[in-house]
């Protein structure tokens, strides 16, 4: 198609070749950054048009969206960009911008043809050039104390603003916005605060069908496809949600953050169906910090959350990832089943038992108690439940009566009977015992039971609430408040309110600062500059000398 109108910023370049002039057209309409290609026709862009400022800028855009490839020999720039920066090329200009372009990391390197000459390779330069991977990308937030720009991290490298975002989501850092340059600043979170929720997590996903054994049956192949393609749906929709045996409504808030799965997500805020968290209203956008004071907008309840937030579901707003997510949560079940039958006495070997750490082990609610500590009076009162002493610290006080004889190894005969209402059976010899005790501990210190809870920073929105209704009838004064503890009996009436006083360094002035030593005129030491007499300076120095013989202090100790 000809340029009829005659206007001269239509340009050939911007014309399709039509069927008429196909001949003469000989400008090639590929985009602009193409991969380069190792065939031997392909088309080199045409940008003579160009100026060497848009140039640079073209060539910035490629290497940043290749850094992880490093440096790159002007020949690949050249055929994904037709621009020439090798040495006395038509770009030369472009080259020399470059070479001073502080975002341009210039190489020198020997020409693999001809080893005495070398060639210029060009690579970009991030301004945090440490920053490689997730890990370094946190190290580098955490040496920022007085925070570091989002914007000043996105070219680090390829997919950071995803890490960035997971860093944001799981709390490992802080981030403010900043509306005046419609930016984020990141801090460094410090040492963490992390709390369980109450109640176990599960995720119910629905198996896969079995596919048919004979694919040739075109009808069955085409319903099973169907079926699959169901299921799968399914089963994506149900990652965005696990179940609970107790409300979780009381202890964490919609946007906040929550760790299932050891993977970090927040609590889901979307009103709209297929949209992303961060391209949501913003009245139904998690806030940056893991914590928030008060619930989202009622607007938010008015529209309808996507996802129901009830006694029983605790919505995500991301999916559970089948290696990580799902696959703790089902070795977490596996844990409490076979905890739960050790407890119940399986095989009728032992007496269950209850109470105690068991009671604490098996139950829903979270617990502050030490796990390993846990695990080991589980297993003494497994111990006891055969009859065995528990020894060693935490065993219970007094004598239990025993519930079975214990069978030496080595004794003959068929077996000792067990005490009046055992039925008959037969006790269980030692080695049976060590076993069941130290299945029972292997059991309560399977690392898996630390993925049956949730976990969320800070305190429970129940006890933030509680602390704040109560703030107020705190009393003010030490008097009042010594009073009120002893009324609760949370202190001894005979304990004091205060803490015992520091004592104080012996090196230390009132402020905390070392103290300035005092210099004394030693016994029998004399003045050796006399020549000084009867000067001003002269007269000074005896001043202080006197001074200094009365143990007074003199100038400022030579600081």
């Amino acid at each position: 198609m000809a340029n009829v109108y005659g206007l001269d910023f239509l340009r050939s370049e911007h014309n399709l070749p039509s069927e008429g002039d196909a001949a003469a057209a000989t400008v090639s309409v590929t985009p602009a950054f193409r991969r380069s290609s190792s065939s031997s026709n392909a088309v080199i862009p045409d940008v003579s048009h160009k100026s060497d400022l848009e140039k640079q800028s073209d060539v910035l855009i490629f290497l940043r969206h290749h850094r992880s490839s490093g440096c790159l020999p002007p020949s690949i720039i050249y055929k994904s960009l037709g621009i020439d920066l090798s040495d006395g090329g038509v770009d030369s200009a472009v080259a020399n911008m470059l070479a001073n372009n502080p975002k341009v990391n210039v190489e020198e390197v020997p020409d693999p043809e001809n080893p005495s000459l070398s060639i210029m390779h060009y690579g970009y330069r991030a301004k945090f050039s440490t920053v490689k991977d997730r890990a370094t990308l946190l190290a580098q937030i955490n040496r920022c104390k007085h925070g570091v720009k989002w914007s000043d991290l996105t070219d680090a490298y390829d997919d950071v603003e995803k890490d960035l975002q997971k860093l944001l989501t799981g709390g490992e850092i802080l981030g403010v916005n900043n509306p005046e340059e419609r930016d984020r600043v990141l801090f460094p979170r410090g040492d963490h605060f992390l709390v369980e929720l109450d109640g176990c997590v599960t995720v119910d996903l629905p198996e896969l069908p079995v596919e048919p054994e004979d694919k040739n049956d075109a009808a069955r192949m085409e319903a099973y496809k169907q079926e699959l393609l169901r299921v799968k749906h399914i089963r994506q929709a149900a990652t965005y949600v696990v179940k609970t045996d107790i409300d979780h409504r009381t202890q964490i808030r919609r946007g906040e953050a929550v760790r299932v799965g050891n993977e970090w997500f927040r609590v889901s805020s979307a009103i709209r169906e297929g949209v992303s968290l961060d391209n949501q209203p913003p009245r139904a956008q998690a806030p940056p910090s893991v914590v928030s004071m008060k619930d989202l907008s009622k607007k938010n309840e008015v529209d309808g959350y996507v996802r129901s937030f009830d006694q029983n579901t605790l919505p995500l707003d991301g999916s559970l990832s089948e290696e990580v997510g799902i696959a703790n949560l089902r070795s977490a079940k596996k844990a409490r089943e076979r905890l739960h039958a050790i407890a119940g006495g399986e095989g009728g070997s032992h007496r269950g038992v209850s109470g105690g750490a068991s009671a604490t082990l098996l139950s829903s609610v979270a617990s502050e108690k030490n796990s390993s500590m846990l695990a080991g009076v589980f297993a003494k009162s497994i111990a006891a439940s055969f009859g065995v002493a528990a020894r060693g610290p935490g065993a219970a006080g007094g004598r239990k009566r025993p519930t079975a004889m214990i069978k030496r190894p080595g004794e003959g005969g068929p077996g000792r009977r067990g005490p009046p209402g055992t039925k008959g059976k037969a006790a269980p010899d030692a080695d049976s015992v060590k076993r069941a005790v130290e299945d029972a501990k292997q059991a309560a210190s399977d690392p898996y039971l630390s993925y049956s809870h949730a976990v969320r920073h800070g305190c429970t929105k129940d006890v933030r609430e509680m602390y704040l209704e109560t703030l107020d009838l705190i009393p003010t004064s030490e008097v009042d408040l010594h009073k009120a503890l002893l009324e609760n009996k949370l202190i001894e009436p005979g304990e004091k309110m205060s803490r015992p006083r520091m004592k104080r360094k012996a090196n230390l002035d009132n402020d905390g600062k070392p103290k300035k030593r005092r210099y004394y005129e030693r016994k029998n030491m004399r003045r050796t500059n006399t020549h000084l007499d009867g000067t001003d300076i002269g007269a000074m120095l005896a001043v202080a000398a006197e001074r200094q013989s009365q143990g007074k202090e003199v100038g400022d100790g030579g600081m």
